[in-house]
């Protein structure tokens, strides 16, 4: 499945490629993916727009804290409810993620982009 399947509108497309893009110009990411309501076109009018934001290693509190700002900054510029969940490669294989019900949800609904 491709963002194309999913309910978004023009602005939620453009903002996803656009965090995406932020975040890789700094940061060493292994994928990103839609999850939650939108992947499984399950979405209501204010529906949050949950992100996985997969990392090749950990980051600090002041990475994943410049990371939230870069959401906030994309989430205003197209007056979108983005919502980031940051993991990293080892945790969500072998750490705490991969216990978890949400990484079995991500999974199956997961939508690449």
């Amino acid at each position: 499945m491709s963002l194309n399947n999913l309910d978004l509108n023009d602005s939620q497309r453009k903002a996803l490629y656009q965090l995406k893009k932020r975040i890789n110009n700094k940061y060493s990411i292994v994928e990103t993916l839609v999850f939650g309501s939108v992947a499984r076109n399950e979405a209501e009018i204010g529906s949050d727009l949950d992100v996985l934001v997969l990392t090749n290693k950990g980051m600090s509190h002041k990475e994943k804290h410049e990371i939230y700002a870069l959401v906030t900054e994309v989430n205003l510029e197209y007056n979108t409810n983005l919502s980031v969940l940051i993991v990293d490669k080892v945790g969500w294989e072998s750490g705490l993620y991969s216990v978890l019900p949400i990484k079995d949800e991500i999974k199956r609904d997961g939508v690449r982009f």
